[in-house]
């Protein structure tokens, strides 16, 4: 009987946990239904903020609403697009308050490791190796930080609902639907493939520090990558799934992507570049 009651314990906090999840989503896209004109968010007071990630697309930011303190789940104050077939697509929101070493993660019914906090300035944040998808932390510094938490509420996430970074994104760029499963690897080819190149060349010259020259020749061999890359993926439809065959040659493709870069570069330049190796 107490296996039971257990079990029952479980399966109810799970659909709780669900049951929040559902209203999370309905309510932010009918707080955010109109920003699929991305006018109507600019007239409103989101600003472009940083680069065009590849997992992420482009973060506008709404100052008013972060600096008010209150975490309202219809109106966040990030909202994420992505130019897909030539016109930006909301693909995403996230939720943004300033927080200090005293003060708890904002209360939102996500999980707590969803949350990740930034400290360093908008070009620092924007290429910290987190982002490119290498195990990493956002700096970990004292005092005020800034606390977010994504939520891929217009554009399915195959990682899950509160993951930082969407892989499904340069699918959609390329015209497919995501799998269910598909691993960041995989996501990444498909992000230079989409045309990423300058976000991971930029993201290069960031970490590695090569000089203009040796710049030039590694961001050659990433746009020769991501031609060949784009080559085999093709593009879809846009409503037809990625070719579940084709994971694997992506996966190998990001690697063999970062060992003709690592070869390219000189030897204190690639060993700048050893963090940003395909795990």
């Amino acid at each position: 009987m107490r296996r039971f009651v257990v079990t029952v314990l479980a399966l109810s906090a799970g659909a709780i946990r669900l049951a929040a999840q559902g209203d999370l989503v309905a309510t932010a896209r009918a707080g955010t239904a109109r920003y699929q004109d991305l006018a109507r968010a600019i007239a409103d007071g989101y600003r472009a903020v940083g680069p065009d990630f590849p997992g992420m697309g482009e973060h506008y930011v709404n100052m008013g609403l972060l600096l008010t303190g209150v975490v309202d789940l219809a109106r966040p104050p990030v909202l994420e697009y992505a130019t897909i077939d030539g016109r930006p697509h909301l693909v995403g929101v996230a939720y943004a308050a300033l927080v200090t070493d005293s003060a708890p993660q904002p209360r939102l019914p996500v999980p707590p490791g969803a949350w990740h906090t930034h400290s360093g300035t908008v070009n620092e944040e924007s290429f910290v190796l987190s982002h490119a998808g290498v195990h990493a932390t956002h700096a970990d510094a004292h005092g005020p930080r800034l606390a977010v938490a994504h939520a891929w509420v217009w554009l399915d996430n195959p990682a899950g609902l509160y993951e930082t970074d969407n892989w499904g994104l340069p699918c959609a760029r390329l015209g497919f639907v995501a799998p269910p499963s598909l691993s960041a690897d995989a996501g990444r080819a498909l992000a230079l493939a989409a045309g990423a190149t300058a976000y991971f060349s930029m993201l290069v010259g960031i970490v590695g520090e090569p000089d203009s020259a040796e710049q030039g020749r590694l961001r050659a061999v990433l746009q020769q990558r991501g031609a060949a890359i784009a080559l085999r993926a093709g593009r879809g439809s846009g409503s037809a799934p990625l070719p579940a065959a084709l994971v694997p040659w992506l996966e190998d493709a990001w690697r063999q992507t970062w060992t003709a870069l690592l070869d390219a570069a000189s030897p204190p330049v690639r060993q700048r570049l050893a963090a940003l190796q395909a795990r």
